[in-house]
């Protein structure tokens, strides 16, 4: 009797187990089959951000070129202005520099003329301020 119950128990024992093993690898493929969806879902999800990043590098090159040609005209288009500035500017004064030298010369040549000696008795004598005055000599 004894030994009937032990068999009877380990049987019990044997039957809980195999449920107990069914059971775990029921829960087993069940946690499995849900990992197998996340996994699949993050694949898709990582996919999709893949091809997000790619389009969007993608047009962001298609930007970064056409940008930089406009730029670098408008680069080129400052520059030309800026060329043409100086270039009208150098000429301006060139056309200036020889006017005032033309100005300058009959000036200069009158200012040759000047005896500063006589011009300083003229003025004694238009303004009577007395006798000249003795001026130190230049040898």
């Amino acid at each position: 009797m004894l030994l009937d119950g032990i068999t009877e128990w380990q049987r019990d024992l044997q039957m809980k187990t195999q449920k107990l093993e069914i059971r775990l690898s029921n829960k087993t493929e069940e946690d499995l089959k849900k990992a197998r969806k996340k996994s699949t879902q993050a694949g898709d999800d990582l996919m999709c951000c893949v091809d997000l990043y790619n389009q969007t590098q993608s047009k962001w090159f298609e930007e970064m070129v056409t940008t930089t040609l406009e730029l670098e005209q408008l680069e080129v288009e400052r520059v030309e202005m800026i060329w043409q500035y100086l270039c009208q500017y150098t000429q301006l004064q060139q056309e200036m520099n020889t006017f005032n030298q033309s100005t300058v010369e009959p000036v200069d040549q009158h200012l040759q003329k000047v005896d500063l000696a006589k011009d300083r008795e003229l003025w004694v004598r238009e303004h009577k301020t007395g006798n000249i005055r003795p001026v130190d000599m230049e040898t």
